[in-house]
C-alpha cells in the first residue's frame, strides 16, 4: 500500500504542476477532476489501512460529488443548461 501512496503522490504533484501550467481553461479543469480523484485514493487506501468502515462511506460519497460537479461544470463550460 506504500508503494500506492508514492504513485498517488507523485501523481498529484503532476497534475499540479499541469494545473499551474496548462495553456487554457480546460487543461486547469481537467487537473482539478483528476487531484479530486487522487484525493478519493488517498481515501480509499487509507480506509483500508484503517479498516474505517466510516471512510469508506465518505470516499462512496465523495465519488458521488465530485461526479455531479464535473457534469454541472462541464455543462456550464458548453454553456448548457443543466436539464438538457
Amino acid at each position: 500500500m506504500n508503494f500506492a501512496l508514492a504513485v498517488l503522490i507523485i501523481s498529484c504533484f503532476l497534475c499540479l504542476w499541469r494545473f499551474i501550467k496548462g495553456p487554457n481553461g480546460a487543461d486547469r479543469f481537467l487537473s482539478i477532476i483528476i487531484m479530486t480523484h487522487i484525493a478519493m485514493g488517498f481515501l480509499g487506501i487509507y480506509a483500508l489501512k484503517t479498516e474505517s468502515e466510516f471512510l469508506i462511506d465518505l470516499t462512496i460519497d465523495t465519488v458521488i460529488l465530485a461526479f455531479v460537479g464535473t457534469i454541472a461544470v462541464s455543462k456550464y463550460l458548453q454553456g448548457k443548461e443543466l436539464d438538457e
